[in-house]
């Protein structure tokens, strides 16, 4: 139970809720601040309160960065995943009245549930850090750092809001019970002056935070410098970056008082602010060990001791995502929960699902036993396809080399192709399929392509090949109707494993921690912030970005575009630099729910959300069903979706607020 200053406090600062039913009977069971932080065993507890606001970003359903938008990921039921409350966003039917993803009051929606208000959890933050003091049974260095953590978490929520709403109420302190209406009557603050505010919390934070964490094996997930400085980095990043700098389209967003909430005139001292920013995080993260990661063949027993250098590239890319996080030198940050559950099928959809998108792979070795389900359930959209780059290190459009007008042609894989650790050799795929850079191999699940784990590895040609091979046409294993044209492998570990025998499910996902902030992010923040501060492109741009492609497999970006490119010369300019910086972003972490917060604050949704829903054909033949067809309507995207609207039910309990310009 919360106790009465919480709720008073709850009901007074942003205007979300009525508070007449609260303030006529306090429980007499009603917990006090004093028993919460009596002793250290209940302020601990307390503190893991204040973590349990973090938004979950593995659930697809209630976490923005997936099912908003079907350019990313893409389902197979409308019944579940496309009548979510991410759903129904992606289809252009976000509102003011009851909005999806609720994140500023958490209001329900009927039938769809509702996301946990962050402003709940940045009171609880609050009410800890006032009351911090009490408990004596403490160690004083212990204090200071869990006052810091507390501190940075409440400097993430208020990001978070700011990254969804632009413009928030900063609620540095809990109103007392004694604040008058006028008081509680909060206004949203201008968007530079919600990024100072979320700075100055996590220098404050800094200090007191260790740099690597004591006990790594218990405190999984808690704070560190390293950490802090990372989510300092990209705050900063998004104040630089187009949506928030100078974004002339809010020009008509002035509040009651007549401040403009989003800075008109573009100022290029945000980008070197931001740079800064960067370059400390990644100089302390380096201080601590952090290294882009790289596979070792030799620690993982042996399946991985068999494997050609092609796979083990591909775990490089691979296991940089689901690697144990004390054998990954490359995530910084990552989920205290783990993304997968080890128990295979669960009817928790919204947290376990994409944990589980292939959790009948093994029909592929034993296709008696089960007839086609769910491997498709959830799927990358068909236009991530084509978003990898060629095997010469450029987007397939502009190389030189690759067929791109004939890419949909069917094409029988030989071993001329030397494709044999990619595709089912003998067997027919789509020409796209070939000549790719390694991430398209070991990101993506496709028809005939090979589907590495732990327990389907077949040693073909001499350890040259590992199956099984997917088959995803109509009336195979695998096959989702209406879409389904990849499978996001990226985000399955390796480890996942397949049985044979059982009636039910066979496949058991390798449960990690799903990463929130990796080193290459970083890297690849740093190279976008210095080609802004620069006048043109010069080595220093290169070096991060072309560090992060070196891991991948791949030249760096001046030689492979003056090799393959019909555009030799882009990564001499600063706007064809910027172009290139933001698809290795978009390559490099797709899958990871970065890609959705990007496109925003580059302020190129259209050019994205927009795209109509596609599929390869439905025909069992193989000119057939290399046939893209669409099988949805394109979403019409205008500037008002960069920002989430807040409830029209909150702009009448606080006449202080405006809505989100546009809504």
């Amino acid at each position: 139970m919360k106790s009465l200053m919480k709720i008073m406090a709850a009901c007074s600062l942003i205007g979300i809720m009525s508070c007449n039913k609260f303030l006529d009977v306090v429980p007499n069971d009603t917990a006090t601040l004093d028993h919460a932080f009596s002793n250290r065993s209940v302020m601990e507890r307390f503190m893991r309160t204040c973590y349990s606001g973090l938004p979950d970003p593995t659930d697809p359903f209630y976490y923005p960065a997936y099912f908003t938008s079907t350019d990313e990921f893409d389902w197979r039921t409308e019944s579940r995943a496309g009548n979510s409350l991410a759903g129904m966003i992606s289809k252009g039917l976000q509102n003011s009245n009851t909005p999806y993803q609720d994140y500023w009051s958490g209001r329900a929606v009927s039938g769809k549930g509702s996301v946990e208000p962050l402003y709940q959890a940045i009171r609880d933050c609050n009410i800890f850090l006032e009351n911090a003091h009490i408990p004596r049974d403490i160690d004083e260095y212990e204090r200071a750092r869990w006052v810091a953590e507390v501190k940075f978490l409440k400097a993430y929520y208020h990001f978070f809001l700011m990254e969804l709403y632009g413009p928030i109420v900063l609620v540095k302190k809990n109103l007392p019970v004694s604040a008058t209406p006028e008081e509680s009557r909060a206004y949203r603050e201008p968007v530079d002056e919600c990024v100072d505010y979320i700075v100055s919390l996590l220098d404050e934070a800094m200090p007191d935070l260790p740099l690597v964490l004591p006990n790594f094996a218990a405190e999984r997930g808690r704070i560190t410098q390293c950490i802090a400085l990372s989510v300092k980095a990209k705050v900063l990043a998004w104040a630089a970056s187009p949506l928030f700098n100078g974004n002339t389209d809010y020009a008509g967003w002035i509040d009651k008082r007549g401040k403009q909430l989003i800075s008109q005139t573009y100022d290029p001292k945000k980008w070197e602010r931001a740079a800064t920013a960067i370059k400390e995080a990644i100089d302390v993260c380096h201080s601590a060990g952090y290294r882009l990661y790289h596979f070792n063949k030799y620690a993982g027993g042996a399946k991985t001791f068999a494997m050609n250098d092609t796979l083990v590239q591909e775990m490089t890319i691979r296991k940089a995502i689901t690697e144990d996080l004390d054998k990954n030198s490359g995530v910084i940050w990552a989920t205290q929960e783990q993304f997968a559950d080890g128990k295979g099928y669960s009817t928790n959809l919204g947290y376990n699902i994409l944990g589980n998108m292939p959790r009948m792979l093994y029909q592929f070795l034993y296709p008696t036993d089960l007839s086609p389900s769910y491997v498709n359930y959830l799927s990358a959209s068909w236009h991530v396809g084509e978003l990898f780059y060629s095997n010469n290190g450029v987007p397939i459009e502009e190389d030189k080399y690759f067929d791109y007008a004939n890419r949909y042609q069917p094409r029988r894989a030989t071993l001329a192709d030397n494709h044999q650790s990619y595709i089912a050799t003998g067997e027919v795929t789509a020409s796209m399929h070939f000549n790719r850079e390694p991430r398209f191999y070991a990101d993506l699940g496709f028809d005939r392509g090979f589907w590495e784990s732990s327990t389907t590895v077949l040693d073909n040609n001499g350890g040259k090949s590992f199956g099984p091979f997917i088959k995803s046409r109509p009336g195979e294993i695998g096959t989702a109707t209406g879409q389904g044209s990849y499978t996001p492998k990226k985000i399955e570990a390796f480890e996942s494993s397949a049985s044979q025998g059982t009636t039910t499910l066979g496949w058991t996902p390798y449960p990690y921690q799903f990463p929130l902030i990796r080193l290459s992010d970083l890297y690849l923040l740093y190279s976008e912030a210095l080609n802004e501060v620069k006048p043109a492109p010069d080595g220093d741009v290169y070096y991060w970005i072309d560090s992060v492609r070196a891991v991948a497999g791949l030249k760096s970006v001046v030689e492979s575009w003056q090799n393959a490119s019909y555009y030799p010369n882009a990564p001499r300019t600063k706007n064809g630099m910027r172009d290139i910086i933001r698809k290795e972003r978009l390559i490099e972490l797709v899958f990871e729910g970065q890609r959705f917060w990007d496109i925003r604050r580059w302020k190129i949704a259209k050019d994205y959300w927009s795209l109509p829903r596609m599929s390869w054909g439905l025909s069992k033949t193989d000119e057939g069903f290399y046939t893209p067809f669409v099988y949805g309507a394109a979403r019409q995207v205008s500037f008002k979706d960069y920002l989430y609207p807040i409830s029209d039910y909150d702009l009448r309990i606080n006449s202080n607020l405006v809505q989100t310009y546009g809504w």
